[in-house]
């Protein structure tokens, strides 16, 4: 399926929305249907005429031109096209099955998710990230509402709408941007100034919310949090909570200086990532099967049907 920017044909010619999968300040994401080729694939449909719309052109250029750049980069979701349909755009995406990360970790029996999906997860993020920073990109959003999962565990990352491109690839950035409980301290600073590092926090704090469940400091209002990020002391974890190789891990990652913390490529080599260097992403079926198995258990009698006849929510 070859990838698109704009066409003089409908893209309702062309691809079809099945059904919406979620929704936020930008639009919705919905699974969908390249009609041709019968492919699965994503659809971000960001409204033109919302409120917020000179925010959402902006994010959705930004993402659209990084995507353009990125595409067929390791573990990065490939893009198709961006099409017009009326006062909507459409960009089209790969269509993660599976799910995305807070998807397992909510659906987990346990605070997280087993330290053996973790650094499975962690690997294939971190391949994703030495691309991109190679690339002079920094995500600046790495969390696991935006790292997806395919029905075969390829590990996908997303949402490239707040990411930026370096001038050089020691260049810095100072633009305050990002989630709060993920943000690095230096973004928070007074005068923010900023490179892949603020990515590499933040992938300490994604390893964090999969073990723990949640980033730390979930309690703490955003405001105040940003307040106190450029003072507060790195999380660590317990002795009973991870082992001693995830233990060591953090650290090279949730440092307060930046250019102490670890590169990509340098955390890839590390003790707890090199562990794992042989188990296949497909390892992740069992998340997917959990994932699958909650979901069908969300249902509902149906009112029209005796108790054995059930609809999902």
């Amino acid at each position: 399926m070859a990838a698109q920017t704009s066409s003089a044909v409908s893209v309702r010619q062309i691809y079809q929305c099945v059904e919406q999968v979620g929704k936020g300040a930008f639009g919705s994401v919905h699974k969908g249907r390249h009609i041709p080729s019968g492919k699965v694939v994503a659809i971000k449909i960001v409204d033109l005429d919302s409120e917020d719309a000179d925010d959402d052109v902006l994010s959705m250029q930004r993402e659209v031109a990084l995507l353009t750049q990125l595409r067929g980069g390791p573990n990065i979701i490939n893009y198709y096209g961006c099409f017009l349909d009326g006062p909507r755009v459409w960009i089209i995406m790969d269509y993660a099955d599976g799910g995305s990360v807070r998807d397992f970790i909510e659906n987990s029996p346990s605070e997280g998710i087993e330290e053996k999906f973790a650094v499975i997860i962690t690997r294939e993020v971190l391949v994703g990230l030495a691309y991109l920073h190679k690339c002079a990109v920094i995500h600046r959003d790495i969390k696991a509402a935006n790292v997806l999962v395919t029905s075969t565990g390829k590990v996908l990352i997303c949402d490239f709408g707040v990411s930026a491109i370096l001038a050089t690839t020691v260049g810095k950035r100072n633009t305050f941007i990002g989630t709060p409980f993920w943000m690095a301290p230096e973004i928070a600073a007074p005068s923010p100034s900023y490179d892949t590092k603020a990515d590499i926090w933040s992938l300490g704090i994604l390893v964090y919310e999969m073990i723990k469940g949640n980033p730390p400091h979930l309690g703490v209002a955003p405001l105040k949090l940003i307040q106190m990020l450029p003072t507060m002391k790195p999380a660590r974890f317990l002795e009973n909570e991870a082992s001693v190789a995830l233990r060591e891990f953090l650290p090279l990652c949730l440092t307060e200086v930046p250019g102490n913390r670890f590169t990509a490529d340098e955390l890839l080599k590390t003790k707890w990532i090199k562990a794992s260097a042989k188990v296949p992403v497909t390892s992740l079926r069992s998340l997917l099967n959990r994932l699958a198995e909650s979901k069908s258990d969300d249902v509902v009698p149906s009112e029209n049907s005796d108790q054995n006849d059930q609809e999902f929510k």
